[in-house]
C-alpha cells in the first residue's frame, strides 16, 4: 500500500521523525530546567536503582571479591541488611536503659553497616563513587556528619538530646539517600509531605 501511496508514506516518516525529536527535546530541555533549578537531574529518577544494577552488575562484580558467585554476593548484602536492622533495634533497647553511648554507638553502626550492604554488589569504588553523584552527595555528606556527631554527642558532648537529634537527621538522610535509587520516589514523598503540611 506504501508503494500505491508514496506521498503518504513520507508523511508517515516524517510525522514519526517530528515526534521522536519533539520528545528528545522535551526531555533535554526538562534536564536543563532540573540543573538550572537545583532540582534532580531526570536521568537518574527514570533510571533508578535496577537499571543501574542491569549496566553495571556484571563489570563490578569482576573486581569487587571474584572469588563470590552472585547469590553469595546476594546473601552477603541480606546478612549485612539484617545485623545493620538489628544494631537499630539493639540501640532502641539501650536507649529505653538510658545507655546513651551504647544507643549511639549501636544506631551508627546498623547505618554503617546497612550501607556497606551494596559494596558486596558493586564493589567498594564504584559504590563511594554513586554515593557522591549529583543526585546524592548531599544526603551522603549530611548523613556522614550526622553519624560523626551522633557519636560526638554521646561520647564526648554527653549530650542526650543533641544525640537523639543527630540519630533523627542520620535517619532522615538515609531515607532519602536510598530513595533517590528508586524512580520518582523523592518527588512522590515531598508531594506527599507538602500535602500534608497544605502548602
Amino acid at each position: 500500500s506504501n508503494l500505491l501511496h508514496p506521498q503518504s508514506a513520507t508523511m508517515d516518516g516524517v510525522k514519526e521523525s517530528l515526534t521522536s525529536g519533539l520528545t528528545s527535546f522535551k526531555k533535554e530541555a526538562k534536564k536543563k530546567y532540573a540543573k538550572l533549578t537545583g532540582q534532580e537531574p531526570e536521568p537518574d529518577e527514570e533510571q533508578g536503582l535496577l537499571e543501574e544494577m542491569s549496566e553495571e552488575m556484571d563489570e563490578t562484580c569482576k573486581e569487587c571479591l571474584p572469588k563470590l558467585s552472585r547469590r553469595e554476593r546476594f546473601y552477603a548484602v541480606c546478612w549485612c541488611l539484617v545485623i545493620g536492622f538489628g544494631c537499630q533495634a539493639l540501640a532502641m533497647v539501650m536507649l529505653g536503659t538510658h545507655n546513651i553511648q551504647g544507643f549511639a554507638i549501636a544506631y551508627s553502626m546498623g547505618t554503617v553497616t546497612s550501607l556497606a550492604s551494596s559494596f558486596f554488589l558493586f564493589g567498594i569504588g564504584y559504590q563511594l563513587r554513586n554515593m557522591f553523584k549529583e543526585t546524592r552527595i548531599i544526603a551522603t555528606l549530611v548523613m556522614l556528619a550526622a553519624i560523626g556527631l551522633t557519636l560526638t554527642a554521646a561520647l564526648y558532648w554527653k549530650n542526650i538530646p543533641l544525640c537523639i537529634l543527630f540519630v533523627a537527621i542520620q535517619f532522615l538522610a538515609c531515607v532519602w539517600y536510598t530513595l533517590s535509587f528508586i524512580p520518582y520516589a523523592r518527588r512522590i514523598v515531598t508531594s506527599c509531605f507538602m500535602g500534608m503540611v497544605g502548602m
